[in-house]
């Protein structure tokens, strides 16, 4: 394979096309590999009776290792409960982690989302040290706390990524950055599954965002049905990319893409 040179960034456009070392392509293999075995592991110990409940992100670890490629120190994330692979990806997450949360582990050290205050694969971040002084937000990898009640995480990720704009807009915050900003150059990342977007709150987000203006990327996880339901017997026209098209910026009409 054709070795590319790659940015600092770690990215490196070719002919329009994301271009990746093979050091890079089998070390993503690993990660995809190592979370698929987790969830299937996972599964098992739920099923055996070894853990309580189990959720789990299979089969997604493809475009959640793409989507790891973009997020950034400063970056954060309020996604949902099948983002393993993109937590493991940005460093987030270990495989012990994912286990200690799995059966509840009350160590913080351990399972350091939640002590096992949370149901399994609800990842977050922490922004104070042990001393609850602030630690240096622009300089790492960000998560929000993950919530169980579908769609919950949209409202939040609007305000992280309000937050961001006004860093750059409002001249005392621009000026000061208080060690939270990088003069709001940082992205919100959320995720979602298909089924969720047919809540109100998926659709004031977006719209929102679109009226805001603001630095956020959603994704959305296409499983084919939610809660048993099939896709098209709960969104319009079968596809939530069909159905947001008229959100998309077309000549001076802003929206996003």
């Amino acid at each position: 394979m054709e070795k590319v040179a790659v940015k600092s960034d770690g990215l490196s456009l070719a002919k329009g096309k994301l271009t990746l070392s093979s050091d890079e392509i089998i070390s993503d293999y690993r990660v995809g590999y190592r979370s698929r075995l987790a969830s299937l592991t996972g599964r098992k110990e739920v099923l055996t009776g070894k853990a309580k409940f189990g959720i789990f992100g299979d089969g997604k670890e493809l475009p959640q290792l793409a989507m790891a490629k973009a997020f950034r120190e400063g970056d954060i994330r309020s996604g949902y409960y099948r983002d393993q692979t993109f937590m493991m990806a940005t460093g987030l997450l270990s495989v012990r982690e994912f286990f200690s949360q799995l059966y509840a582990d009350t160590n913080v050290e351990r399972e350091p989302s939640s002590a096992g205050r949370q149901m399994n694969c609800h990842f977050g971040t922490r922004m104070l040290d042990n001393n609850g002084n602030w630690l240096p937000i622009v300089e790492r990898k960000q998560s929000s706390s993950d919530i169980s009640p579908t769609a919950g995480q949209m409202s939040r990720l609007l305000g992280l990524a309000y937050a961001s704009k006004m860093y750059r807009k409002e001249p005392a915050l621009a000026n000061s950055g208080g060690g939270f900003s990088r003069h709001g150059n940082e992205v919100a990342f959320g995720t979602i599954g298909d089924a969720s977007t047919s809540e109100g709150i998926f659709w004031e987000t977006l719209n929102a965002a679109g009226v805001l203006q603001v630095p956020l990327v959603m994704s959305v996880w296409d499983d084919g049905y939610g809660i048993s339901v099939p896709r098209e017997h709960q969104t319009t026209k079968g596809s939530i990319s069909e159905a947001l098209a008229g959100f998309q910026s077309r000549g001076s009409a802003k929206g996003f893409d």
